[in-house]
């Protein structure tokens, strides 16, 4: 068996034991006294003093963050009216870490879901996904027809070996990838070292205007959090791998840790208890070099009584760069969006402009021309409108809906509207009705 789905496997078999435990607990009679109170005119009983807080084994070495199983049926057109997705889809997530100390202050970090590239955690259930759905109906290998498209057709001939990445991915199927396994440690007050397979760091900004959030890089970081010393609450600092896009398995990429092509230095900073900003720079050298800042700033407009927060992330890649023949200027983009809760229902609407070169990051004329960009899968690039929508139905189980769509006719291979619409299952709160388990 697979490491993997080895880890995937005890981690179902231990939320039911966790789960089982609680409901033993729950079931235990309670030992501690009733509470009485004496009044002018009868004795009431009133409710069993609270006992103490019952903390689970887990709690001592687990903290898990996200476990949680989502369907969705996803809907997508290119902005040539070709139908990249109709199919149902299906994404497991499990994310936290092992505590060495009851302080958390050495851990390994991890995190393991499907999918099978950098940006993506579905895996296709029904219908037909990206791969099938451009492939050429004539011959069943080509992608699209390079003689209805002239800027594929280039791309395809100066990159190769995009084109057979591209070709070889396979969406379908649930597939359990350990991406992250990461230590982190913190040997002296205010300052954390991770070494390993981690996330990237984003500071206030979001997926739309960096990098897929089931992206991986492969390296070593510093965090320093000391605010009294520093004018910023956190600042960090990064060198890493940026690469292995379409091997999300940590065991099949190992030799990404011997190789270093990623930088970043990031800052983030609580203004007032309304406003928080981040900032970052960094530089990947993948077949191009890169330089690119962003900047992101949140505010809180609760009293406006319209939208509770606003957000506000842009960006600016600062340096010309030449991809494989195909000449791209320096440019920029943002992402404005608000944020509203109201009981069980919340979500966000707003507006984004993704420069149309942004598929440059992965090194690939090809991908970046049929629109595989780096960013959110959801989001690709363009200037478009964009919505979430969620509505708690229990606390275990949420609804979600997605819609997006580009205004105008901007570039042609490109996602012109999707929508994605299904239920997100939290595992880790069916086994947390009542005490902490995990």
């Amino acid at each position: 068996m697979k490491p993997s789905k080895l880890l995937c496997t005890l981690a179902l078999a231990l939320a039911s034991q966790f789960c089982s435990a609680q409901q033993l607990a729950l079931n235990t009679p309670s030992s501690e006294p009733i509470a009485t109170v004496h009044t002018d005119a009868a004795t009431v009983v009133t409710a069993a003093t609270a006992p103490a807080p019952s903390h689970a084994l887990t709690e001592r070495w687990l903290n898990l963050t996200t476990f949680t199983h989502s369907e969705r049926y996803r809907n997508q057109y290119s902005n040539v009216g070709y139908h990249y997705f109709e199919d149902g889809q299906e994404r497991s997530v499990l994310a936290g870490k092992i505590k060495f100390d009851s302080g958390g202050k050495y851990a390994i970090g991890f995190r393991a879901s499907t999918g099978r590239t950098f940006n993506w955690s579905y895996s296709d259930f029904a219908g037909e996904g990206f791969a099938a759905r451009l492939k050429n109906p004539n011959d069943g290998n080509e992608i699209l027809d390079p003689s209805q498209d002239p800027a594929i057709a280039a791309a395809a001939a100066a990159d190769p070996v995009g084109v057979a990445e591209i070709q070889g991915i396979q969406s379908t199927g649930w597939q359990f990838y350990l991406r992250e396994l990461y230590l982190s440690a913190s040997p002296i007050n205010h300052v954390t070292l991770e070494v390993g397979s981690f996330g990237l760091e984003r500071g206030l900004s979001t997926e739309i205007t960096t990098f897929d959030d089931d992206g991986y890089i492969a390296g070593e970081r510093v965090r320093i959090n000391d605010p009294k010393h520093l004018f910023v609450d956190e600042l960090s600092a990064t060198s890493a791998y940026f690469g292995d896009f379409y091997t999300p398995n940590l065991f099949q990429r190992g030799s990404s840790f011997t190789k270093s092509n990623y930088r970043q230095v990031a800052a983030r900073k609580q203004l007032t208890p309304r406003i928080g900003i981040s900032a970052e720079y960094n530089w990947i050298s993948l077949t191009v070099k890169t330089n690119t800042v962003r900047e992101a700033i949140v505010v809180d407009t609760k009293e406006s009584r319209i939208v509770d927060k606003v957000r506000l992330e842009v960006y600016e890649r600062l340096n010309r760069v030449n991809l494989q023949g195909d000449d791209n200027r320096p440019r920029q983009g943002f992402a404005l969006v608000g944020q509203k809760a109201i009981g069980k229902l919340s979500g966000d609407f707003g507006v984004a402009s993704i420069d149309r070169d942004y598929g440059l990051y992965g090194g690939s004329s090809f991908a970046q021309e049929v629109g595989f960009s780096f960013n959110g899968d959801n989001y690709n690039v363009g200037i478009r409108i964009l919505s979430h929508l969620n509505f708690k139905i229990t606390p275990a189980i949420t609804a979600f809906g997605f819609y997006t769509r580009i205004t105008g006719d901007q570039f042609a291979n490109i996602n012109r509207q999707g929508l994605n619409t299904g239920l997100t299952f939290d595992l880790k709160a069916l086994a947390n009705t009542s005490r902490r388990v995990f």
